[in-house]
């Protein structure tokens, strides 16, 4: 079955939007102050950064499904677990922790005032029920672009170099804390941003996508 350039391109345009709301959100997000002089701005910022964040991640989960489907006839059976690995991975540590950032920051930094106490109130409100049991759902944002990046190497529909861009996920998860780089999660959305423009601009996926048909030349 042939599908559309039309819907390719569609998705790749809300890949794109998605991804550049979501990866400004994660580079605004601000890290907590160190005294009460700072939590307005705080606050003010955090708003703005989990705002385009709640926006942003939505479009991006939809606009995925093209990834994945321009991918359909060479994509590994088991390369269809990283969307809804992604998805799943996303809506919890970029959708859902925001809107509790969103509810919780003007309570919980009310009455605080030193480093001590403004650092705990800002790491503890996911431990909270009924959020602390869905913590380990954090890891599929990891672990589906991961499997994700594997497969897609494997079907070679897009560039293989998209898909390393995608496996360095990991080793920047890992370093960019010990740097002191914590927007770090802006990188995944900057891959999918790229996607999205291969999406609108390379037909050859779509023709390599789906099975060979006989060519009728007629004079």
């Amino acid at each position: 079955m042939q599908i559309s350039q039309k819907f390719f391109r569609f998705t790749g345009i809300i890949l794109i939007i998605g991804a550049l709301l979501a990866a400004t959100g994660h580079l605004l997000k601000p890290q907590p102050p160190t005294s009460g002089d700072g939590i307005e701005a705080f606050i003010s910022q955090s708003m703005l950064s989990d705002t385009l964040l709640v926006i942003g991640v939505p479009i991006v989960i939809l606009g995925l499904v093209g990834i994945f489907v321009r991918q359909s006839e060479r994509l590994p059976t088991w390369g269809w677990i990283g969307y809804p690995a992604i998805g799943i991975g996303l809506i919890y540590a970029d959708l859902i922790q925001p809107v509790i950032r969103l509810i919780a920051y003007p309570f919980v930094l009310a009455d605080v005032s030193t480093e001590e106490e403004i650092y705990t109130a800002v790491t503890t409100i996911y431990d909270q029920d009924p959020f602390g049991f869905m913590f380990p759902v954090i890891l599929l944002s990891m672990i589906g672009p991961i499997l994700s990046a594997i497969s897609f190497w494997k079907a070679k529909v897009f560039p293989v170099w998209l898909a390393i861009m995608m496996l360095l996920l990991l080793p920047i998860f890992l370093i960019s804390p010990m740097v002191g780089f914590y927007n770090f999660p802006a990188y995944l959305y900057v891959v999918i941003g790229i996607y999205g423009v291969k999406l609108i601009t390379d037909k050859s996926g779509l023709e390599s996508s789906v099975p060979e048909q006989a060519i009728v030349v007629t004079k």
